[in-house]
């Protein structure tokens, strides 16, 4: 009966040891995914706050993500844009020529490092409107240096061409008032 209970005992607190070791790593493995949560929408907040038009892409070129600037510009909602590859969502073309620019994504997986397309670059939007944008593509790293993606940013050059032209217009009737 000793022996019987001794067992009894030993089980109860060898079950008791492990009922709590495990509600501990479930603890410690509920808090850890609540860091990556909040870590993750961190990212989303910062991502969706830039002013100026951001994709992300996947290592073959498919949209990941893209924030409201990236949305308006290119006339692609995220949720119809993920998945697609991006020369379907940022169609570009040479503003003098008309010719296709190549696409960011490969130059940059190519090349290895951050590269800005030439001048006079024009992004096709969904609807067919077209403006002239300075973008640069930069390789997203593992911590290993592998490259997973490609981060692209890019800006409309409406307001600060028409900004450049006034400025021209302004001094050309200044030394037209001059001479």
């Amino acid at each position: 009966l000793f022996v019987l209970l001794g067992l009894l005992l030993t089980a109860a607190t060898t079950a008791g040891a492990y009922r709590r070791r495990q509600v501990c790593l479930y603890r410690d493995l509920f808090q850890l995914e609540r860091r990556q949560r909040e870590a993750q929408e961190e990212f989303r907040i910062t991502l969706y706050s830039i002013g100026d038009a951001v994709i992300t892409t996947d290592r073959e070129g498919r949209v990941r993500q893209m924030n409201p600037v990236a949305e308006h510009l290119t006339g692609w909602l995220e949720a119809e844009a993920q998945g697609q590859p991006l020369a379907a969502v940022f169609r570009i073309i040479n503003e003098e020529t008309r010719a296709e620019v190549e696409n960011p994504v490969q130059r940059v997986l190519r090349e290895g490092r951050v590269v800005g397309l030439a001048n006079h670059t024009l992004l096709i939007a969904r609807d067919g409107t077209e403006r002239p944008i300075a973008d640069s593509g930069a390789p997203i790293r593992t911590e290993s240096s592998a490259i997973t993606g490609v981060v692209l940013v890019f800006r409309d050059q409406i307001e600060e061409r028409a900004a450049d032209q006034a400025l021209r217009d302004s001094e050309r009737r200044f030394r037209w008032a001059v001479e």
